[in-house]
């Protein structure tokens, strides 16, 4: 039995890594379990299901935004989502900034469950996709107040806002 969870230890050991930081203890928890019980086919359909967990994270599920959606939309490396969409689909500085907030904040959302949108990484992704305006930065953000609700240093993004979040992410892949 020892011989079949040392030679299986180093896959549990990959798959609970892919998880999601706060899913990685308990993916391995049950996989070792299985392992040890000698079910490896359960461990096999345990480590589909945790595999796969990393892609279905609480927001997409919620939203009904599939793997190959996302995946064109954001990165993920394990535990970090990182934008690499280069066309917005949008002619104006304000609307530009405002789908950048709506997804940041499903970023920080996904990586903290925190959907806190921190003013300077607003300004700093703003300058990356060159619709940065520093004159009306603000203002863009209160005419928005139903999705972002005003805190020290940044946004809040409401739960309409991460409805909204999850329409332009449809809307962009």
């Amino acid at each position: 039995m020892f011989d079949k969870v040392k030679e299986n230890l180093e896959k549990v050991i990959e798959i609970a890594d892919s998880c999601p930081e706060n899913y990685r203890v308990k993916c391995f928890e049950v996989l070792l379990e299985a392992l040890v019980r000698g079910e490896p086919e359960k461990a096999v359909a345990y480590s589909d299901q945790a595999v796969s967990a990393k892609s279905k994270a609480p927001f997409f599920a919620q939203h009904d935004i599939q793997d190959e959606l996302w995946q064109k939309l954001f990165n993920f490396d394990g535990s970090n989502y990182e934008l690499i969409i280069n066309d917005l689909k949008e002619r104006t500085v304000a609307k530009k900034q405002i789908k950048l907030a709506l997804i940041l904040g499903v970023k920080n959302l996904l990586e903290s469950n925190e959907p806190f949108i921190a003013k300077n990484s607003l300004v700093e992704l703003c300058k990356q996709y060159s619709c940065y305006d520093s004159k009306n930065f603000k203002t863009y953000m209160k005419k928005n107040k139903n999705w972002f609700l005003n805190k020290a240093n940044g946004w809040n993004l409401t739960i309409p806002g991460q409805k909204e979040a999850a329409n332009v992410i449809k809307e962009l892949v």
